[in-house]
C-alpha cells in the first residue's frame, strides 16, 4: 500500500500546479495575440506551430519564476530593508529580462516563419532586445508584485485565524467561568433547601439530598459542553424540579409546554435551572398554596422562543436588580449569540412574571 505524501509535499505540488497552470494562461493569450494579429494583415498563422513558438518561451518565464520568487523570499519588500530590496531586485529585473531576450531570439529565430531579419547576430540581439527588454523588466516586477500580494494575504489570513482562535479561546475561558459561578450558586441555594426540612422532615431531607447527588452527576458530564440538546435540559431540569416538589409539596405545579419539533435544538447548557430558580425563589415561594409554573419553548421565525412565567407577585415597582443567576444567564447568552439572542422579563398576564428568551434556532447535530 502506497503511504500518502506528506502535507509540505502536496502543498509545493499545488504552488507548482498554481504557477504552471497561470504561465499556460498567458503564453496562450500571447498566442491568440500574435494569430489576431496575422489575421488582421491577412496572413493568420497555423495554430499548432504557433503553439510550438510560443509555449517554450513562456515555460522559460516559469521556470525563472522560481529564483525570482527566491529573490523576492531573500529580499523582501518590507520598510525595514526596501532601499537594499529594491537595488537587489532592480539588478536582478535587468539580468533576468536580459537572458529572457537571449533566449527568446535563439527560440524564434529556429522556429520563427516570420524570422526577424538583419546583417549578424548583434542587429537581430539588438532587434529582440528593443521590443522585449521593457516587457521582460515588466515581467519581473510583475512576478515580484504577485508574489508579495498573495504572501501579504496568506499572512493576514493566519494572523485573522490567530485572533479568531484566540477569542474562541477567551470565549471559552468565560463561558467556562460563568458555568463556575453558577454551580456554588446552585449548590448553595439547594444545601439551603435542605437545611429547611432537615429538622422537621429528616426523611424528605435524605431524599432532596439523593436527588441532588444525581442531579450533580448529571451536571458534570456536561460540563464541558456549553451546548446541549434542549431534550437533554429538560431531563436535567427534571431532576430539579423534583427537589423543588419535595420542598414545596403541593404548593408547587409545573407545566411544561414544549414542542415536540424544538426538542433536538441547540441551548445553552444548564439554561432553564437559574430561571426557574428566579421562578420559584422571587414567585411561587411568596405564595401559600397554588404556586404554578409554566414552562414552554417553541420555535419562531427561526428562532427558539422560551417561557419561564410564574403566578407570584410580579415585577416590583423599583428598578429590578437582577441576582447571579439571571446576570450570569445573560453574560452566557451574549457570549454565545451576540445581538441575536435577548432576555427580558414582563409582567405576566393575571399576575406573574414572565422571562422570555429567545436565541437562533439551531439543530444540533447528533442529537435525538
Amino acid at each position: 500500500m502506497e503511504e500518502p505524501r506528506p502535507r509540505r509535499t502536496r502543498f509545493i505540488d499545488r504552488r507548482v500546479l498554481v504557477v504552471g497552470g497561470a504561465w499556460f494562461a498567458v503564453a496562450l493569450f500571447s498566442a491568440a495575440q500574435i494569430w489576431i494579429a496575422r489575421a488582421a494583415l491577412g496572413d493568420p498563422p497555423p495554430i499548432t506551430p504557433l503553439l510550438i513558438l510560443e509555449l517554450p518561451i513562456w515555460a522559460f518565464w516559469a521556470l525563472l519564476t522560481v529564483p525570482i520568487v527566491a529573490l523576492a523570499r531573500r529580499f523582501p519588500l518590507d520598510r525595514t530593508r526596501v532601499l537594499r530590496s529594491v537595488l537587489v531586485h532592480t539588478l536582478a529585473a535587468i539580468t533576468i529580462a536580459v537572458v529572457s531576450v537571449a533566449f527568446k531570439m535563439v527560440w524564434y529565430q529556429t522556429f520563427n516563419p516570420y524570422p526577424l531579419g538583419g546583417d549578424s547576430a548583434t542587429t537581430w540581439f539588438w532587434q529582440y532586445f528593443r521590443q522585449s527588454f521593457i516587457v521582460g523588466f515588466v515581467i519581473y516586477w510583475a512576478v515580484i508584485g504577485v508574489y508579495h500580494a498573495f504572501t501579504n494575504y496568506f499572512l493576514y489570513r493566519e494572523r485573522e485565524l490567530e485572533a479568531s482562535r484566540a477569542r474562541e479561546q477567551l470565549t471559552e475561558a468565560r463561558l467556562q467561568t460563568l458555568r463556575m459561578q453558577l454551580h456554588p450558586h446552585f449548590l448553595f441555594n439547594t444545601l439551603n433547601s435542605v437545611s429547611a426540612l432537615l429538622e422537621d422532615q429528616p426523611g424528605e431531607a435524605r431524599r432532596v439530598i439523593a436527588q441532588l447527588a444525581d442531579l450533580l452527576r448529571a451536571s458534570l458530564r456536561s460540563d464541558a459542553l456549553h451546548v446541549i440538546a434542549l431534550e437533554d435540559e429538560l431531563q436535567f431540569l427534571r431532576r430539579y424540579m423534583d427537589i423543588e416538589q419535595i420542598r414545596f409539596g403541593d404548593r408547587l405545579d409545573v407545566d411544561l409546554r414544549i414542542d415536540p419539533a424544538t426538542r433536538r435544538a441547540a441551548i445553552p447548557s444548564f439554561l432553564f435551572q437559574p430561571l426557574v430558580e428566579n421562578a420559584i425563589r422571587h414567585g411561587v415561594a411568596h405564595r401559600e398554596s397554588d404556586g404554578r409554573l409554566w414552562i414552554s419553548a417553541e420555535r419562531h421565525n427561526g428562532a427558539l422562543v422560551i417561557h419561564v412565567m410564574d403566578n407570584g407577585p410580579g415585577m416590583p415597582q423599583r428598578p429590578v436588580k437582577e441576582g447571579v443567576g439571571l446576570a450570569n444567564t445573560r453574560r452566557r447568552l451574549e457570549e454565545l449569540y451576540g445581538s441575536g439572542q435577548s432576555l427580558s422579563l414582563d409582567t405576566r398576564d393575571g399576575g406573574g412574571v414572565d422571562v422570555r428568551v429567545e436565541i437562533p434556532f439551531r439543530v444540533l447535530e447528533g442529537a435525538g
